[in-house]
Formats: structure tokens, sequence, C-alpha cells
């Protein structure tokens, strides 16, 4: 199923993400933000017929590779000149906040802090509003 994505739905993702941690619930707003990639990923995937082959459509730091593959590919295709380092941001901040989200999942006691959540709000923003930019 393709969800559409447009600003107004980043903004309300983003809220919630605002929230948790206005509350001081920084597991929630990394669970928050862990969610909000993975949709996006999964509509950008599916949006852009991307091979699924041998992916979780769990694992956020696996989409993060193949969306970033298929950027790369893109850009060559088209010779558009990009920026190798913001892809790799890409598949850095995903990595992260993967493995913050198992943490959280996995270990009864881990608690994020305020500056893990808020690295994890302001990457989802960053992130997905870049890759809307090229969703077919």
């Amino acid at each position: 199923m393709t969800i559409h994505w447009n600003t107004e739905k980043l903004n309300r993702h983003l809220s919630r993400i605002d929230g948790a941690i206005m509350a001081g619930r920084y597991n929630l707003a990394l669970k928050l933000a862990h969610r909000s990639l993975k949709l996006y990923y999964g509509s950008y995937i599916s949006t852009n017929n991307i091979s699924m082959e041998q992916m979780s459509p769990d694992n956020i730091r696996i989409m993060a590779i193949y969306i970033c593959r298929h950027l790369m590919a893109h850009f060559r295709k088209c010779e558009i000149p990009y920026n190798e380092r913001r892809l790799m941001f890409i598949t850095l901040v995903s990595n992260v906040i993967f493995l913050t989200t198992m943490s959280i999942y996995s270990e009864d006691d881990y608690l994020a802090d305020k500056a893990t959540a808020t690295y994890a709000r302001e990457n989802v923003n960053s992130i997905i509003s870049y890759l809307m930019r090229y969703l077919a």
C-alpha cells in the first residue's frame, strides 16, 4: 500500500514526535521517528518500484540503503551531480535510529535522553524533506 506523503503529513508526524519530547517521553519519540521513516521509506520504495528482494519491510537501515542506491543510479543516469555525503547521511541516521529503537524494545531499562530524541526528530525531518523532492 502506497501512502502519499506531503508537507502536511510530515508535519503531523513531526508534531507527534515533538509532543513526546515535550512530555519527556524520549523512548516514544524515538519509536515515532522510527515509524515515520519506516512508513515513508515503504511508500518511497513502492512508488518508485524498487526491487524488494531480500528486504525486510521493518528494517529501515536496509530500506535506506536500497533508496540511496536507487537515487545514485537515478542521478548517474540523468547526469545529475549529487552529494555522496548526503546519501551517506541518510543511511547513517537510519542506522542510528534503527539500533536505538531496537535497544528500546530489547532492554526494559534503556532510557533515551532528550538529545537523542531531538537528534532523531531533526534528522527524520531532514531526510523525508530531502526525499520528497525525488518521489515519483
